[in-house]
């Protein structure tokens, strides 16, 4: 078994002792109500991580103040009457073996009005350029309130038992906005100087150690670089750290961003692993081993987790996704079970996604992330036989859940791989860690009495060979062809079999559907060296795709000097010209080697309706509707669970 002895070590904080290297970073789920109190989905949330074996936990961000809300269901911190559901989550953390810090929180100019139902504030009138909405400038006496609600705020955490506070001084929230001389243009002894915009972070810490008391453990997390122009960089970020230590804190988080630069912050998987972790060691360097520094960035391989520690270069491994995709990492990497671990896939899919739509958090490969109260993994009282026809993510997740349950599990796939539509979102340039989820379920299957069937296209006679109790159809779908002329034509190609290297691309390729598919076939093309066009319909390129990953494609492709016209609509193709329709004008494209065609899908669900009736029959995934590969997993699962 590979030795992991530096994650597994006790680290101690100042007084507190923690038993691995192992950190839950803050994450937003938007689970509590809008009041901010805790609910029973946030303490089974937490207590589902603290269970799995994580070390320290910190909560995701509770807001001091009404004026610093972000989401609409975040946790509360401001005010006594939170004080009993706090202690609760607490005392569910503590059971399960797990220290626990709450991070205090404020957003400052990164909110809304809408949400906080007050004025937005700031240390300056600067617009958030991602919430587009100007703050009003904070005045001295406001400061100096906040920096009191900031210690309130800790003696809360205190006295609801919390091990200790984290305070959020990064990721362009309202402590980083004073610290930076991007969003901080004030004239007054808050502005100016990196001493005068160190003062209220100073302030803040000052007032929640005389709430706490100097034995109490206080965290800072940080962002190192802004990585915005005329933003907080390495050299001053290293000033106030030493600052921080001066004044009492004994842990700190070492990450990177603000919300204009959130690819940087939550990166994916166009960014490369362990993203911040070489600013975390510069910064562990400067301080002489002073006070422990987590890291953090895509740490997601326990191998690499182990390397960092190894090398010296943090002191614990901050997780936040990869406690999404699996809270109990920690346990299966300590008891060596490796292979069982379902990796975070980096995809943003049914964390950041979501939050930025004000939503709830879940996790695209774990269908439980958000749910651990609401299911029950255990057998099914009526075992059934059944039969699960695709073997793509509904289908492999369906098929796991099913035998989990206890059933007798048949799974079908007419190709000679599972996978599906995850193979091919697997292939474009910087997706091949969705494998990992492949593998994940494939390995799962394995293990479990699931008798698999591939290269085995099921049909009606099939089924009826097989007398199943119950037929889960998970069989995807299958391309749409724009009815135009000339789509007939040998040089017209689609999409998948782009992907799937079935067939060779010519030098100039038109790509039809600037979607997701789209983008990352032309993205795909272009990386081979092709030159490329792509024309879309719709006035924006991109409108299914999520923001950040969007952000970093839309640049990669920009790079790779592919051109993008959108409200684009195509009419015919022949052999000199593809012609299009752009605002009303006729277009055309001439000398294209290859048209591919990506202009989206419909479910292939013609096996329902010769079911129903005679079976117990579902339809889960893009059988049923055309959606992402979240939809198809979570769906496989509810499914299953429910037969």
């Amino acid at each position: 078994m590979d030795s992991f002895e530096n994650l597994f070590k006790p680290l101690q904080i100042g007084q507190l002792q923690v038993e691995n290297r192992i950190m839950m970073a803050a994450i937003g789920t938007n689970f509590c109500t809008p009041e901010g109190e805790v609910t029973e989905r946030l303490k089974a949330f937490f207590k589902a991580r603290a269970k799995g074996g994580t070390g320290l936990i910190i909560t995701e961000g509770a807001y001091v103040s009404q004026n610093g809300k972000e989401c609409p269901h975040q946790l509360g911190i401001h005010n006594d009457e939170l004080l009993p559901g706090l202690k609760e989550l607490a005392d569910e953390i503590h059971e399960e073996g797990a220290k626990v810090f709450i991070q205090l929180f404020h957003a400052g100019r990164q909110t809304l009005s809408v949400l906080t139902g007050q004025d937005i504030v700031a240390p300056s009138p600067i617009p958030c350029m991602t919430m587009q909405e100007t703050p009003r400038q904070l005045t001295e006496t406001e400061i100096a309130q906040l920096a009191d609600a900031f210690g309130q705020a800790a003696r809360r955490a205190k006295e609801a038992g919390f091990d200790g506070v984290e305070l959020l001084a990064g990721h362009g929230q309202l402590i980083n906005q004073f610290l930076s001389p991007y969003t901080n243009k004030r004239e007054d002894e808050y502005g100016g100087s990196l001493e005068n915009r160190m003062r209220f972070p100073l302030m803040v810490l000052s007032k929640i150690r005389k709430a706490v008391g100097k034995d109490y453990p206080v965290s800072c997390r940080i962002s190192a670089r802004e990585f915005v122009e005329g933003g907080l960089d390495l050299p001053e970020s290293i000033i106030f750290a030493r600052r921080l230590i001066e004044e009492g804190i004994e842990l700190l988080s070492v990450s990177g961003a603000i919300y204009e630069s959130g690819p940087m912050m939550v990166p994916t998987m166009l960014l490369p692993q362990n993203f911040h972790v070489e600013d975390a060691w510069e910064i562990k360097k400067a301080l002489e081993g002073r006070v422990p520094i987590a890291a953090t960035g895509r740490i997601k391989d326990p191998f690499e987790a182990e390397k960092v520690l190894t090398e010296g270069k943090a002191d614990l491994v901050a997780l936040g996704r990869p406690l999404l995709a699996d809270p109990e990492f920690p346990h299966k990497v300590k008891e060596g079970k490796i292979d069982e671990i379902r990796k975070c896939i980096s995809c943003n899919q049914g964390c950041m996604d979501r939050l930025l739509m004000q939503k709830d958090i879940t996790c695209l490969g774990n269908p439980l992330c958000g749910y651990e109260g609401d299911y029950e993994m255990k057998e099914a009282v009526v075992k059934k036989k059944v039969m699960v026809i695709g073997g793509g993510p509904a289908g492999m997740e369906a098929a796991r859940c099913a035998s989990l349950r206890g059933h007798e599990v048949l799974l079908y796939e007419r190709e000679n791989r599972l996978g599906g539509t995850m193979s091919l979102a697997a292939v474009p340039p910087g997706k091949k860690e969705v494998e990992d989820l492949i593998k994940f379920l494939s390995i799962q299957l394995q293990k479990l009495p699931v008798k698999i069937m591939t290269g085995h296209e099921a049909d009606l006679q099939t089924v009826e060979e097989v007398a199943p109790d119950a037929v889960i159809l998970a069989t995807g779908s299958k391309p749409l062809l724009p009815k135009v002329p000339g789509i007939e034509q040998k040089n017209v190609v689609l999409a998948e079999d782009v992907l799937s290297e079935k067939t060779q691309l010519g030098e100039k390729v038109l790509v039809v559907g600037g979607g997701l598919v789209g983008c990352e076939t032309a993205y795909f093309a272009a990386k081979k060296g092709k030159e490329v066009i792509l024309v879309e319909m719709l006035a924006e390129i991109g409108t299914d795709i999520g923001i950040f990953y969007k952000i970093l494609l839309m640049a990669e492709m920009q790079k790779k000097g592919i051109e993008f016209y959108p409200k684009t609509t195509l009419k015919e193709i022949k052999e000199e010209a593809v012609i299009t329709e752009h605002d009303g004008e006729k277009k055309e494209f001439r000398n294209i080697d290859t048209v591919v065609i990506a202009a989206g899908y419909e479910s292939n669900n013609d096996l329902f309706a010769r079911l129903s009736g005679k079976y117990e029959v579902f339809s889960v995934g893009d059988c049923k509707e055309v959606r992402k590969i979240l939809e198809a997993i979570h769906e496989g699962f509810d499914c299953a669970y429910r037969l």
